[in-house]
């Protein structure tokens, strides 16, 4: 037992001088020289066999601002023998101009303390410098607002502000919302970032940035968060605050600080502070009426189109790809269908989204010639809504000729009418006529057991002739029979639509309601909508004689079901219902 426990004494010791002797420390600056307005990332290393390295200390920096800590692993086996690397990297600014020594790192490891050599590093004038006055700052036609806390070390301030691109905006239009977080204190930790709740915008994502600004002599860093938002509805809409959690060191309460805050002041050099900035108002107008095309269908922007095919020489029943590119500036979610002009000799297929980068997007449709020579693919249309200039506008592509090649096809649509089919049909001869007909007199009419046979059989007949003609009177108008159906799915449509937002599952509420409106449109025109475009089923209402008022209504409602069914803002019952009130009173008018 006492040898056991020799040799687990001479193991720890030989596992101690070992250790002692297997990692390696470093550090180092990824520049030598920089701007006063410039960060830089000061990186220490530490790597060797083992996988649990201890916490390293670095020397006192008065002379930096620290704005971000990360840290990174990776590991290698080289010969069946892993080995661990680590390496936090600061992000540093300079405070002034000069040069200056950044003092050693030290780590203690298996007995041992391990120091890193100081780094010399310069800091010069800063480039392309921005002065302005804390108190005065930019003041547009955004609405912003700001508040600033200052501490004790080298009067630093921190403060936030939220922006707004346009405080009065037309339904669907972009709005670019940034909230900017201004710093030159010590950032102990990452901030954390509460954005307010977008309730009534579909919000499309954020991007961070951020860049460096010297105002009134302090060199200030500059968090930046761009939000793109769609008001969906109109009426005043409420931005709610935007906060921010920081902690910082040295802080020192100012005259212009909340008495909350003032609670704190004597905490010590590490505090936690939350900003905020004050809710934004949006006035959101509704789209004017006057001079609205009726293909609009939503687009909001100032766009641009073009169109090409993938080939002009093809034959008969051969497809054509036609990819029609939107771009401009605006909402590309909003520009959601195109139309074509009239075509003749070509069959046309359901228009698709084929690609969406950026500011453009493509969509594909396929066409087939149905007889040869030449033809032309149909000029692409697209109606739009441009709230700078505040109108409407209509772009439009150039007809593309083809030459089609080959033996006609025939389709049950019809194609040109250039083409007869001429059936011709002969009488059948017979070798023999018949001179004379004599009824049978024979003694089966006599027989009451032939009548027991033959009455069922004409009484079984009659009814089938009858049940066909019925049947077949039902098939010739499909139409009656997808209206009643329609009118029954409509009214259980709504029932489960009240029910959904009654019990709060308010997306199944809004994929019934977009059916029940759907049944509507079966219900008024007997053609079957569910899988037709929207501008196909516009044109159906107005051939089924629906006023362009009430069209627009459609129009209206099925923007807003779109925008809610795609949102990635939290809907609400009060919208919800509304919405469902809008179907129930269009069902009433469409009767």
């Amino acid at each position: 037992m006492l040898k056991k426990i020799v040799y687990s004494v001479i193991l720890l010791f030989a596992t101690v001088y070992l250790y002692a002797d297997i990692i390696s420390f470093r550090a180092s600056i990824d520049k030598k020289t920089v701007p006063l307005n410039e960060s830089f990332v000061y990186s220490i290393t530490v790597s060797g066999d083992d996988q649990n390295f201890p916490e390293h200390q670095i020397g006192s920096m008065p002379e930096f601002n620290r704005f971000g800590t990360s840290l990174s692993k990776s590991m290698s086996i080289i010969n069946g023998k892993a080995s661990m690397s680590v390496t936090y990297e600061y992000t540093l600014v300079s405070r002034k101009i000069g040069k200056f020594t950044i003092p050693p790192a030290k780590v203690i490891f298996g007995c041992k303390t391990y120091l890193t050599e100081s780094i010399e590093i310069e800091v010069t004038p800063a480039k392309s410098v921005h002065s302005q006055s804390v108190q005065n700052l930019p003041a547009s036609n955004n609405q912003q607002n700001s508040k600033k806390y200052q501490s004790s070390n080298s009067a630093g301030k921190v403060f936030v502000k939220a922006t707004i691109n346009k405080t009065t905006a037309y339904e669907n239009e972009k709005l670019i919302y940034k909230f900017s977080f201004y710093t030159n204190v010590d950032l102990i930790s990452t901030p954390e970032y509460y954005p307010p709740n977008f309730s009534g915008f579909w919000n499309d994502g954020s991007k961070p940035k951020s860049h460096f600004e010297v105002i009134d002599g302090l060199n200030y860093r500059v968090d930046e968060r761009e939000t793109i938002l769609y008001p969906v509805g109109t009426g005043v809409k409420t931005i709610l605050p935007a906060k921010l959690k920081i902690a910082v060191m040295d802080f020192s309460v100012s005259d212009e600080m909340d008495e909350f805050f003032g609670l704190f002041a004597n905490m010590g050099r590490s505090q936690i502070k939350i900003l905020e900035t004050k809710a934004i108002d949006i006035k959101i107008l509704p789209l004017p009426k006057e001079n609205k095309p009726f293909n609009f269908s939503g687009a909001i922007g100032d766009f641009k189109i073009k169109a090409s095919v993938d080939k002009i020489n093809v034959k008969t029943n051969e497809p054509v790809t036609l990819t029609v590119t939107v771009s401009g500036n605006g909402n590309m979610k909003s520009v959601s269908d195109i139309n074509f002009d009239l075509y003749d000799g070509l069959r046309k297929y359901e228009t698709i989204v084929s690609n969406t980068l950026g500011n453009a997007k493509e969509f594909k449709t396929i066409f087939i010639p149905l007889i040869s020579g030449e033809k032309k693919i149909p000029s692409a249309t697209l109606s739009f809504f441009n709230p700078l200039e505040k109108r409407y506008g209509i772009i439009k592509t150039h007809s593309i000729k083809i030459q089609a090649t080959g033996d006609a096809v025939y389709s049950d649509k019809g194609v040109e009418n250039s083409t007869k089919i001429n059936m011709r049909r002969k009488d059948i001869n017979y070798n023999k006529s018949i001179e004379s007909l004599e009824l049978y007199n024979g003694h089966l009419l006599k027989n009451p057991v032939f009548y027991s046979i033959f009455i069922p059989f004409i009484v079984l007949l009659i009814f089938s002739v009858c049940y066909r003609l019925y049947s077949s009177k039902s098939g010739i108008n499909p139409s009656k029979k997808l209206k009643k159906s329609s009118f029954i799915n409509f009214q259980k449509l709504i029932k489960k639509a009240e029910s959904k937002i009654l019990n709060n599952n308010l997306k199944q509420a809004l994929n019934l309601i977009y059916q029940a409106l759907i049944e509507i449109v079966n219900i008024k025109t007997g053609v079957a909508s569910d899988n037709l475009q929207q501008n196909q089923i516009f044109d159906n209402l107005q051939k089924s004689g629906v006023n362009g008022e009430n069209i627009d209504k459609m129009k209206e409602i099925l923007m807003k079901l779109n925008l809610y069914k795609f949102a990635s803002v939290q809907l609400d019952k009060e919208s919800i219902s509304a919405l469902l009130d809008d179907v129930k009173t269009v069902s009433l008018i469409l009767k």
